[in-house]
């Protein structure tokens, strides 16, 4: 069984913080989120971590630093316009490094707080896909793609849907069996574009080639670091701190709550609330709520309000 980990995304809704750096290198209570992935994964085979372009230069430096022994296949995209998508990326590694057995996917800026092993234990040959009960519809509403399960069985999907038929939400983590990956490439043929997120895939995989699914549902914790409050909330688990600082951060005559501050930032009298702080910031005399902060910016104001 190949072990893939996605980490080719753009994260857009998470600039200035991931402009010049990959979110699954972001760090998480002080380890990058991809760490916490690779902890995990059971010793199956050398991990895959599927990247761009762009950002295949910090993937570099990272693995030369890790611990943790990684083959890094780079598609040759370097814009959000230019990416594959998280079929199409599947579908290159299969052609690229010509896969013919089973494979784990993981989301690259996911961290799963149930065993991995779980999920390869419940694994029977059909495609399996890890489920999150979020519990609630109205979380679930244009935000995640979700499942319907019966009898043990996934027999439908909705993709961010409007109007949510269930609250299980379909986590970016899977086994996808070898005869189902010489299907990445057909659906990506065949799909709308904007429409190969793996929800849509797995539906059509349901709906038109007629292949059971299996549900594999867990109760532990799960962080799908998508934007600043996901990212806050993270730090918050595996640090147990209201706030989160790196290296070298010195705060002076300020108040700082529910934020991140990454390394070598100086905050000097200012009120900080639920923001993420880039590397190598200084700001004095400002107040922030609910900010993201790009790494070098300095700021000196006036107690002025962002």
């Amino acid at each position: 069984m190949k072990t893939i980990i996605l980490a080719g995304g753009y994260a857009v809704r998470f600039h200035p913080i991931t402009l010049h750096r990959p979110k699954p290198l972001l760090p998480v209570a002080g380890r990058p989120i991809i760490e916490y992935i690779l902890s995990d994964c059971p010793s199956l085979d050398r991990p895959i971590i599927s990247t761009n372009r762009y950002f295949a230069k910090q993937f570099a430096v990272w693995s030369d630093q890790t611990e943790h022994d990684v083959e890094l296949v780079i598609e040759e995209s370097c814009s959000e316009q230019e990416k594959l998508g998280t079929i199409g990326a599947l579908a290159f590694l299969v052609r690229h490094l010509n896969i013919t057995e089973e494979m784990l996917v993981i989301g690259g800026d996911n961290i799963f707080q149930f065993p991995l092993r779980n999920l390869i234990t419940a694994y029977r040959g059909n495609p399996i896909i890890a489920l999150y009960d979020i519990k609630d519809k109205e979380r679930v509403r244009n935000r995640y793609g979700i499942a319907v399960v019966s009898k043990g069985k996934i027999v439908d999907f909705q993709e961010k849907p409007s109007h949510p038929h269930s609250s299980l939400v379909s986590t970016a983590c899977y086994i996808y069996p070898a005869a189902v990956l010489p299907l990445f490439a057909e659906f990506v043929a065949e799909s709308k574009a904007g429409k190969d997120a793996p929800g849509y895939f797995n539906e059509w995989l349901l709906n038109e080639k007629d292949i059971a699914i299996d549900p594999f549902i867990f109760e532990d914790g799960w962080h799908d670091i998508s934007d600043r409050r996901s990212y806050i909330e993270a730090n918050h688990c595996f640090a147990n701190q209201d706030t989160v600082t790196g290296r070298d951060v010195r705060i002076r005559s300020s108040t700082v709550r529910d934020s991140v501050i990454l390394d070598n930032v100086m905050i000097e009298n200012c009120t900080i609330n639920s923001c993420v702080i880039d590397e190598n910031c200084r700001l004095s005399g400002v107040d922030l709520q609910d900010c993201l902060v790009g790494a070098g910016t300095i700021i000196k104001g006036d107690r002025r309000h962002c």
